[in-house]
């Protein structure tokens, strides 16, 4: 027996077989591309995105070791806010705006003016936000009239032969569902003139929503009748796949945008007026999260600017500055993330000279993904949920050098995990699904590699410029404020 774990991410897609042990087995994976039709839009294909699914679950399970071990169940790890129009036929209407897509802006202050920020996060669990899904179809008026929309993970399932149905965290990640009463809010669906009956039913992740159609095991590989299972937000994911356990270890993930993200058995209460996200996941499962901009967005807009490519992208920052340099870096390239909730927030790099090197800033953004992580974790601790043990995912926590670089700046141990954490939360989704484990404690850990303990030499220096980050932010708040409105 494996279970297949199908990865939806913003840069690309990767599927993977796991055995009952938490052991990757065979795995495959494909760039998509983001398009950007327009000055603030930024939009996947969804018909892309399911053709890269079909190639990659074919390649996985024509693997001699799933053809060993076949596939029994699969779900998905799903990129949070991205949302489609959908037929009758579960067909797309139009392009997926994602997270970074600005289109929501209007429609998330008008729902502020009529409802207010505090009220929006006590009935979501999370902070009004233009990047949410209910704010992007409620601006999308030149869509064509749609039967539902949906998620990429509800599109791409649906396609393989499973009912219109969304898990609790992907609709959280809709800004439009009340997570105490597990339904979907009539208030702000009102406000925002959005149809109830145009969204999925919610489910339970891990809750059996279909089975593998005779079309879609043709294309696939993956034996008809196969349960399709809900799956998760990535985050989420990543958090089941990646050693996450509620009150006992935390999960930071590195990647296109880096996330802390915390376990708790109920929901956490004193969060409203905060930037955290907070909503359930199973019974007796809540996740609580903030991210960041400042991850691999960040570190690649520098890598184009160096026109470092390929193993280029990986030698800058493994090779990084040995030293701090005496940078400061607001990554700040696509709003500020959850924390602070501020869309405006501009990116900036202070303390440049003419001797600063490629590697100087190489390091520096990297001490700023690192900084940022230290304020959740000091904000988390605040409201009284401090984050435990850390393992780090993503492809950011590949890197020894790093990851170290991260630990460093934020004041954090660090243990890298040795595995895809997001695939592999998907994946034990789908053995949660058929009963191969019980409850999420049941997932086995995955490996763990190198762990990173901030080093003592530095010590003083980073708990004296984290503190100059976060003023910093403040300072400049209204400078981008003004930059924003030209």
């Amino acid at each position: 027996m494996s279970l297949l774990g199908i990865d939806l991410g913003t840069s690309g897609v990767r599927v993977a077989a796991y055995d009952l042990a938490g052991g990757e087995i065979a795995a495959a994976s494909a760039g998509t591309t983001l398009h950007r039709p327009a000055p603030g839009l930024a939009e996947l294909d969804a018909e892309e995105v399911m053709a890269a699914v079909i190639r990659l679950c074919a390649e996985v399970t024509a693997s001699a070791p799933v053809r060993a071990d076949p596939v029994e169940s699969l779900s998905f790890a799903v990129l949070g806010e991205a949302v489609l129009p959908v037929d009758g036929a579960g067909k797309a209407l139009a392009p997926a705006p994602v997270s970074m897509d600005r289109r929501g802006e209007t429609t998330a202050a008008c729902l502020a003016d009529v409802l207010g920020n505090r009220v929006v996060q006590e009935i979501t669990g999370q902070p009004l936000h233009p990047m949410f899904a209910v704010h992007k179809i409620s601006a999308s008026a030149q869509w064509p009239v749609a039967a539902q929309y949906q998620s990429l993970g509800e599109y791409v399932a649906g396609q393989l032969g499973a009912r219109p149905a969304v898990d609790l965290t992907m609709a959280a990640r809709t800004g439009a569902f009340d997570v105490q009463r597990r339904q979907w809010s009539p208030d702000i669906l009102d406000a925002l003139g959005v149809n109830a009956t145009t969204l999925a039913e919610v489910v339970s992740a891990g809750t059996v929503v279909g089975a593998v159609s005779t079309e879609a095991a043709a294309w696939t590989g993956v034996r008809a009748g196969t349960p399709i299972i809900a799956g998760l937000h990535d985050q989420a994911a990543s958090f089941v796949g990646g050693g996450g356990r509620a009150a006992t270890s935390c999960v930071v993930s590195f990647g296109s945008s880096d996330c802390l993200t915390v376990g708790t058995a109920s929901r956490p209460i004193g969060l409203d007026g905060t930037g955290f996200a907070s909503y359930p996941v199973r019974e007796n499962l809540w996740v609580t999260l903030a991210g960041t901009a400042a991850g691999g967005w960040a570190l690649t807009w520098l890598a184009d600017l160096v026109r470092a490519t390929g193993q280029e992208w990986e030698a800058l920052y493994d090779v990084s500055a040995q030293a701090p340099p005496g940078l400061l870096v607001m990554p700040y390239f696509a709003g500020s993330g959850t924390l602070d909730n501020d869309p405006d927030a501009r990116a900036a790099v202070l303390g440049l000279t003419l001797e600063t090197s490629r590697s100087d800033l190489a390091r520096a953004f990297l001490e700023a993904s690192g900084f940022e992580i230290a304020k959740i974790a000091d904000a988390l601790a605040r409201s009284g949920v401090p984050p435990t043990q850390a393992y780090a995912v993503g492809g950011g926590a590949r890197s020894v050098s790093a990851l170290q670089v991260r630990a460093d700046a934020a004041g954090i141990p660090l243990t890298g995990v040795a595995a895809n954490a997001s695939t592999r939360g998907a994946a034990m989704v789908a053995g949660l699904g058929i009963g191969a484990f019980g409850t999420v404690t049941d997932v086995p850990l995955p490996p763990v590699g190198f762990r990173a303990e901030p080093r003592h030499e530095h010590t003083s220096w980073y708990a004296a410029q984290r503190a100059t980050f976060a003023a910093t932010y403040q300072t400049l708040r209204p400078v981008n404020q003004a930059l924003a409105a030209l």
